[in-house]
């Protein structure tokens, strides 16, 4: 892999120059950024995928949807559609992506729309919703063509940017200098137990300036529910069955570690991040299965899975949320908020 790594290096430092020249150009005024009148408010991350953002996307809409009339908008990538598309209650997960289908299900009030043009959509929006109050831009970090009044940028802690290098011989989609865009830098997937000296060292190597702020945040894994009933059930007696753990996402070890420390026993059907789900896929679980054996999915995966399978099997789903570190969520609501 490192020497592959180093074959990429040259291709990395062109990547490297076209995407600080493109971000020079934006911020000298060369490429226009369009202003809005309403807060948007843009949640996005630096590395390729596996940042725990749409958890996050959903916290925020969901605060912020309970007092205000909202939107999320997203590319809706994955998605077999083009052009903006909102969601109403015929739209199926093809029309618009898992991740957006996603927050679609889990909040059926707030409006959740995709377009590739983000500026298209968000004009998009206010002629159909005149009265919207804020818009959320899911994964909008590099599209600068509109203009946030409030910039969150995700960072993985299992993937630090210091150690990474620009594609396509690392995972960054820019170089690290670009965390100074940001006005809210969230450090996710941390384990619970992160010290105050290894909070103020990602402080000191993420270089946040004052008026930028950092949060550390923790998965937290709710209750394990039916899909098709919505029924929970108590996780400790749910990890007592064998278990085939189904999923299409950026970091399945990390699923899997969780697992572990239930003490499940069970078997893994990892497939890519954003996967579709074919006939072929459904036989490869159905062989992991027996009648003892219990499907456990994602969120972002049981609607193509419910698709696939027909109703023909029950699917159990493990939803995950996003949980601050050092009591500082109030903190983060206020800046919302404000």
């Amino acid at each position: 892999m490192r020497i592959l790594q180093k074959l990429l290096f040259p291709f990395a430092g062109i990547y490297w120059i076209v995407t600080w020249v493109r971000n020079v150009c934006f911020d000298k005024g060369i490429l226009q950024q369009t202003s809005f009148g309403i807060p948007i408010i843009s949640v996005g991350n630096i590395t390729v995928g596996g940042t725990g953002k749409t958890p996050h996307v959903l916290f925020i809409a969901q605060f912020l949807g309970s007092s205000l009339n909202i939107a999320t908008l997203s590319r809706g990538y994955g998605r077999k559609t083009r052009g903006f598309v909102c969601a109403n209650a015929h739209t199926s997960v093809h029309e618009i992506g898992d991740e957006p289908f996603l927050i679609h299900r889990r909040l059926p009030n707030i409006i959740v729309a995709v377009d590739e043009k983000r500026v298209h959509g968000v004009q998009e929006l206010q002629k159909i919703k005149p009265h919207l109050q804020a818009i959320v831009l899911d994964d909008a970090f590099q599209h600068r063509y509109i203009k946030p009044s409030l910039q969150i940028v995700l960072v993985d802690y299992n993937r630090p940017l210091w150690r990474d290098c620009v594609f396509p011989a690392g995972f960054l989609r820019e170089g690290s200098y670009a965390l100074r865009r940001a006005d809210i830098v969230i450090v996710t997937k941390c384990p619970h137990t992160l010290s105050i000296a290894e909070q103020e060292q990602w402080k000191r190597k993420l270089r946040i300036r004052s008026q930028q702020q950092l949060f550390f945040t923790a998965i937290q894994y709710g209750a394990v529910y039916q899909a098709q009933s919505g029924k929970t059930i108590d996780n400790h007696e749910f990890f007592k069955n064998k278990i085939c753990m189904v999923s299409g996402v950026a970091q399945p070890n990390i699923i899997e570690n969780f697992l572990q420390l239930q003490g499940a026993q069970f078997t893994h059907c990892a497939f890519g991040d954003h996967h579709n789900y074919t006939a072929a896929d459904y036989e490869t679980i159905r062989k992991q299965c027996n009648e003892h054996t219990k499907i456990l999915t994602t969120e972002k995966d049981v609607q193509k899975l419910i698709e696939i399978t027909k109703g023909e099997i029950p699917l159990y789903v493990l939803p995950i949320a996003p949980q601050f570190l050092n009591a500082a969520e109030e903190e983060f609501l206020k800046e919302l908020k404000s």
